[in-house]
């Protein structure tokens, strides 16, 4: 007798015992396991893992745009660094386009400039170091962010190398819970005036951000080797623009510049990403072998740190192992378990991980709906982040009953699962580093079989 058959004539028994029961009691289930015909029981099966370096990770907005596009849940610009023996250094650095706060912008010839300025909404900082003074330098990009690419974590872009200015945060004291803080510092007068004289020479290219992109090409955000802290700005926020001063004998006034942009259609053009770079030269995971190979590592230890393309690769085979133990059984429910090691105060671990489903090759299943020209990866299961109390440690959680149903009754066989970072697909890059101890990864099985 099959696996398959075996399970699901002991599901049809167990429903026509149910339903001939008057009294529940009777199947024995939780109520007199020493007389009925039916115990249930648990089992926690640790998984098979090993870590899987992926060269791209996708980095950039578009995926985020469809039809109702709202921002109430924006990207990142991120910039900095992170670096330790675990997994080496990730290096970030954010591009983003810039355009009109407003179309049809012509000043009158005597207006003078005055100066420019650049806000920046902050609502993300994660690192090992909340200590002194982190520079953040801001560039004019050489080349456009083109609309018809997909950018990945690997594809950087080039900048001219004076700074247009820059950022010069004082964290000492800060934490990672600080949100929604809002800096502002003065650009280089020189792009000021070319703004300026643009707009009351050439009135085509502030005719529309179709144009005006084709002149200016946006923004990078870069940070020096000493900026062990990764910060996050918040591109798609209200606060986050360039803002041109200038006057004239009648009136003092200002024009912004921002990232969120549509075209003359309506259709939303707004464009950023991060270049991510990792060098692992030192660390536990030196050696890789190679993008999307299977590496196990030579400690206790597994590894996930997305952003930069590290993920930790379930196989499911001991579960599959366990099912040949046991002639019949129902699965009543089942959840995944990862336990984490100890963290750095400053230094947290994902708020959330998916549980996303892959193949031999090691690469996400990928989803693409035409209609609205997005791509999601297929997942199984969310796991939620829960923190020990007064410890710097937590569990992580995911109810898989419905996939781990199916492995049982056999309809699927998807039993390779890469872990990481929620919602991948999208542009809400972090640098959060997960580590856990291989033993500490665990599928929680609570089903029914026959007494013995």
């Amino acid at each position: 007798m099959t696996l398959w058959v075996k399970r699901l004539g002991l599901a049809v028994g167990l429903a026509f015992i149910i339903f001939a029961c008057e009294d529940p009691g009777e199947i024995g289930l939780g109520l007199n396991p020493e007389n009925g015909i039916f115990v249930a029981k648990f089992n926690e099966i640790p998984l098979k893992t090993s870590v899987i370096e992926f060269d791209e990770v996708v980095s950039d907005n578009s995926t985020r745009i469809g039809a109702n596009q709202n921002f109430t849940s924006g990207g990142r610009i991120l910039t900095g660094s992170t670096s330790n023996s675990d997994f080496g250094k990730s290096t970030y650095t954010g591009y983003t386009s810039i355009y009109l706060g407003a179309s049809g912008f012509k000043p009158r010839e005597s207006f003078v400039f005055d100066s420019i300025t650049l806000s920046v909404n902050v609502n993300y900082l994660n690192g090992e170091n909340f200590n002194g003074i982190k520079k953040i330098y801001i560039h004019e990009l050489e080349n456009e962010i083109l609309l018809d690419s997909l950018y990945l974590t690997k594809n950087s872009n080039s900048y001219l190398s004076d700074t247009l200015g820059e950022f010069s945060f004082d964290i000492s004291g800060f934490d990672t819970t600080r949100v929604d803080t809002v800096y502002t510092t003065r650009l280089a007068d020189e792009l000021g005036m070319r703004l300026l004289e643009k707009a009351q020479t050439d009135t085509s290219v502030y005719l529309s951000n179709n144009s005006f992109r084709e002149f200016f090409n946006g923004l990078a955000f870069v940070s020096d080797e000493q900026n062990d802290v990764v910060t996050g700005v918040y591109s798609e926020s209200q606060s986050t623009y360039m803002r041109m001063y200038f006057h004239d004998e009648e009136d003092t006034t200002f024009f912004n510049y921002i990232p969120v942009g549509f075209d003359t259609a309506g259709y939303n053009i707004t464009r950023y990403y991060n270049h991510i770079s990792l060098d692992k030269t030192g660390s536990s995971l030196e050696g890789i072998p190679g993008y999307y190979q299977d590496f196990e590592t030579n400690n206790d230890f597994t590894y996930i740190n997305s952003g930069s393309g590290i993920f930790t690769k379930l196989n499911m085979a001991p579960y599959v192992s366990f099912l040949d133990t046991i002639d019949h059984l129902v699965i009543n429910s089942a959840e995944l378990v990862i336990e984490t090691e100890e963290y750095d105060d400053y230094l947290w671990p994902p708020g959330g991980l998916d549980l996303y489903l892959t193949g031999q090759d090691n690469r996400f299943d990928e989803t693409y709906d035409t209609l609205n020209m997005t791509l999601s990866y297929d997942i199984v299961g969310r796991m939620a982040f829960s923190r020990f109390s007064g410890e710097n440690k937590g569990r992580y959680v995911a109810s898989l009953t419905g996939y781990v149903q199916s492995l049982t009754s056999g309809s699927s066989s998807d039993t390779l699962l890469l872990v990481g970072a929620s919602n991948l697909w999208t542009s809400v890059i972090s640098s959060e580093q997960l580590i856990a101890k291989k033993e500490n990864i665990y599928l929680r099985v609570y089903y029914s079989t026959l007494q013995q």
